[in-house]
């Protein structure tokens, strides 16, 4: 049985992907939701219905199971909730089998970008031939090669991906193109080209920036109640395009930044983005061991991120996830502005929808108050309304991860790190200081981020524990409930110099 580019045995025991040459192997429990889908292809299908035929396996099945096997499905079956091919979640209500089943699929499925319908062709003669073959060949090493484009010049324009509409015409020796980006039918630019013969400018850094923009930058008008916040959209952006999921994105997201401020210096999303990627620098150092940040390097790239979300709050009214960006960076620089970041949040929920975003807002700022039962009822309303496996919802796993940790609740926190063990094995493996009740001989010898774990990694891990969670707790015991643990276990490996004067400072009770 054909589904798009994967051919299913009749049992869905195993499957085969077109392209990759990947064979797939499904779990009796993938089976069972597999054959429920595709017997009930285009119906929706509640957590109720999916559980009952779960139940018949096992009595130990819950609604975060049904979620967490969904989540599983779709990375064997390289699908992403934003732009579904196989499984469609409906929001506050269940999944839809969304594939057709067909013997060869019509809509080149294991295609990142389409070049086509393309337009004007005969006319434009071998230059516009030529053309084409160049635009191609940019796209894929701009893209990388696991970002698939084909030409396709006879294209349907409602097609599923990103898609280049090239139409053709030729006047006073000139092969004049215009380039009409669009995905899931969706217009997102265009781009005009004058080409001459033997000039190599055909528009693909301008496509690929579109694309990035496209992906990065919330709509202008507001998005959805479970929309990704904006800092991670910008992450899910430079990993979409540069195909590697374990890929530090802020290296990529500055170059396309510096390029759109470049094109549009006023637009104050662009500089929002851009703070929030300083702010995607400060979280990704650690897997940098070559480019660690000195305290005062740190100390610099907080104040710019702080100067710029200050300068542009008087534009923030009419532009809610801006607003919400904004609170999450002065939550994050720590220098007394949580009554501000909490306007914020309730401006943006007056003039938005984006209540996932909100919620974990909310749930910071109670943290960060000492607060911890509110916090956690916060992040278990955000984490409700995001979709299970994604980088939002890992990002808010963490955020939970810590108010446990400050508030000392341990055997809770041991049920959130398995649980994240099994959805995001290597942000579980990174954050094994967060994440672990308690640490042992184990954790302080083993290799941690690609470094071997020495004095000077250790003092730098602490300082990065200490700098992203345990600071923002305004109680000292919240405080020193983040670090105690890893502080004991490195300084009985390395010493008490381990542990940076800031640190002993900021978990000590105030005199």
């Amino acid at each position: 049985m054909r589904y798009l580019d994967i051919e299913f045995s009749t049992d869905f025991l195993t499957a085969d992907r077109d392209g990759d040459g990947v064979s797939l192997a499904f779990t009796r429990q993938e089976r069972t939701l597999l054959q429920h889908f595709t017997a009930n292809s285009g119906r929706l299908l509640n957590r109720s219905d999916l559980l009952s035929v779960l139940g018949e396996q096992s009595e130990n099945i819950s609604d975060r199971h049904v979620d967490f096997l969904i989540n599983q499905l779709r990375r064997k079956l390289q699908d992403t909730p934003r732009a579904p091919r196989f499984i469609r979640t409906q929001y506050g209500e269940g999944y839809v089998w969304v594939a057709p089943r067909s013997p060869q699929s019509a809509e080149n499925p294991d295609a990142f970008l389409i070049i086509g319908p393309v337009r004007g062709l005969r006319r434009g003669g071998v230059e516009a031939q030529n053309y084409i073959v160049q635009l191609t060949e940019g796209l894929h090493a701009g893209l990388g090669p696991d970002r698939k484009v084909i030409v396709d010049e006879t294209s349907r324009l409602g097609t599923q991906h990103f898609t280049i509409e090239v139409v053709f015409h030729r006047h006073d020796g000139i092969l004049h193109a215009a380039l009409l980006l669009r995905h899931a039918g969706q217009f997102i630019g265009m781009k005009r080209i004058d080409h001459r013969a033997g000039s190599n400018d055909v528009g693909t850094e301008d496509i690929i920036q579109a694309i990035w923009s496209h992906l990065a930058l919330p709509p202008p008008s507001g998005g959805l109640p479970d929309d990704l916040p904006p800092w991670i959209r910008q992450h899910d952006a430079a990993l979409i395009l540069s195909g590697n999921p374990d890929k530090v994105s802020w290296r990529d997201n500055a170059r396309m930044l510096e390029k759109a401020m470049d094109e549009s210096p006023h637009d104050q999303r662009l500089r929002v983005m851009w703070a929030l990627n300083l702010y995607a620098r400060l979280l990704q150092s650690m897997s940098e061991p070559d480019q660690w940040l000195s305290q005062h390097e740190w100390q610099a790239i907080e104040r710019e991120i702080e100067e710029t979300s200050l300068s542009v709050l008087a534009g923030l009214q009419w532009m809610p996830e801006m607003g919400l960006a904004v609170a999450k960076l002065l939550l994050f620089v720590n220098n007394d502005h949580t009554v501000l970041a909490e306007g914020l949040v309730d401006q943006a929920l007056r003039h938005g929808s984006a209540f996932a975003t909100a919620a974990a807002l909310r749930g910071e700022i109670a943290a960060i108050e000492g607060e911890i039962d509110a916090a956690c009822q916060l992040y278990d309303e955000a984490l409700e309304l995001s979709e299970p496996g994604t980088e939002f919802f890992i990002y808010l796993m963490l955020l939970k991860a810590s108010a446990l940790r400050a508030g000392n609740r341990l055997d809770e926190l041991q049920a959130l790190a398995e649980q994240l063990r099994k959805t995001a094995p290597l942000a579980h493996a990174r954050l094994a200081l967060l994440l672990s009740p308690s640490l042992g001989a184990s954790q302080t010898s083993r290799n941690l981020v690609g470094a071997e774990l020495t004095s000077s990694v250790a003092a730098q891990m602490l300082q990065l524990l200490y700098n992203v969670f345990g600071r923002r707790f305004k109680n000292a015991e919240h405080r020193r409930n983040i670090m105690n643990a890893p502080i004991a276990a490195f300084s009985i490996a390395f010493g008490d110099d381990v542990v940076s004067e800031k640190i002993r400072c900021g978990i000590s009770d105030p005199a």
